[in-house]
């Protein structure tokens, strides 16, 4: 197929959810989980805040200033729609499962993606114009396809070489000077020496949790006697943003973190923050990947000044906040500098979504 048979695609795909447009100011959000912690801003920035809020687990609680009600008491709220605030595929299934068993006479069931991506679907569209393969296309439209929904990715929509699956991000290149913003306990390091065959001049691997920190060093220390390297892999253990602060993370270690203010969540930890223009100054840097929690845009706003100068290669991930997907491609793009795009898809809930620049 070509460009416009791709676009004519994805816009029939977004035509299915038409309805949703009436009811905009009717909405139901169910749920009060980490998925709608995380899309709440992006959901107000775009005018989609709810009549009720639903979680069964926590009725009679706040949630963003509403108060959280029953499942039991929005029964005959048929002039509603819910959204289901979860994009975990085997989750979402289960809530439209019970809430077919309540009989709550609401008529219209969707999952948060279908409505977000539904009202942005402009600027979807806008990302799909300009990306710079098949592959590309066919990647994106699978995953709002899914995404909208609630269903898992097919394997054949995956790709399984994360950070590295077009040859001008895995070719040797000894002056390569690698930006590993997110390094976590270093699995994209490994995959980086295979893929690069220990062929590089710097690998500069950011971390700012403790236990993820810890666990990278001590994998360093492996991979160095293994490859016979030294001095080239610089561990820092500070997260990176649009300028030199602190700001309380939250490790799910062994999977992950959160970015949050909460005092009571589990593993909170104050961390150190710096930009890439003020840790690098006028110092080349051939290569940026970041997986950081949704603090992806601030990381590529403290970077400007180096990515006009040096005209890195990115992969960056677009999956943590809904507007990530789009935004991420348009800040990018602003920077005037020809770059050309390409998406992947790296799991079948969606996640590790990559938008790579180059």
């Amino acid at each position: 197929m070509n460009r416009d048979d791709y676009i004519e695609k994805l816009k029939s795909l977004f035509e299915r959810y038409s309805i949703i447009e009436a009811y905009k100011k009717k909405l139901i959000f169910w749920g009060t989980g980490a998925v709608a912690e995380a899309w709440w801003d992006d959901m107000n920035e775009a005018g989609l805040m709810p009549k009720y809020v639903v979680d069964s687990k926590k009725a009679g609680a706040k949630f963003k200033g509403y108060d959280i009600v029953s499942p039991e008491e929005i029964a005959g709220a048929s002039d509603c729609a819910i959204v289901i605030m979860s994009t975990n595929p085997y989750l979402y299934q289960e809530i439209t499962d019970q809430i077919k068993g309540m009989n709550l006479g609401v008529q219209h069931v969707f999952s948060c993606s279908a409505l977000y991506y539904w009202f942005c679907r402009e600027r979807i569209i806008n990302l799909t114009k300009e990306l710079d393969d098949e592959d590309s296309m066919e990647s994106l439209i699978s995953l709002m396809k899914a995404r909208m929904e609630g269903k898992l990715l097919k394997d054949s929509d995956l790709n399984n070489k994360q950070y590295f699956p077009i040859y001008l991000f895995s070719r040797w290149d000894d002056r390569e000077v690698y930006v590993d913003a997110g390094a976590f306990v270093g699995d994209t390091l490994e995959m980086f020496l295979f893929e690069k065959f220990g062929t590089f001049e710097s690998y500069y691997a950011f971390e700012p949790l403790r236990k993820n920190f810890e666990a990278l060093k001590f994998r360093v220390e492996r991979l160095e006697r293994e490859w016979g390297i030294e001095g080239k892999i610089v561990c820092v253990n500070q997260g990176l943003d649009k300028e030199i602060g602190e700001q309380k993370m939250s490790s799910l270690f062994p999977v992950g973190a959160t970015i949050g203010t909460n005092e009571e969540k589990v593993g909170l930890e104050i961390i150190k923050t710096v930009s890439i223009d003020e840790y690098f100054e006028e110092k080349r840097i051939s290569t940026i990947k970041a997986d950081i929690e949704g603090k992806e845009m601030d990381m590529l706003m403290g970077a400007e000044k180096s990515i006009k100068k040096w005209k890195p290669k990115m992969a960056i991930s677009i999956y943590h906040k809904p507007s990530d997907l789009y935004k991420i491609f348009e800040l990018i793009k602003s920077f005037d500098l020809d770059y050309k795009f390409a998406v992947r898809c790296h799991c079948a809930s969606g996640g590790d979504t990559v938008l790579y620049a180059y």
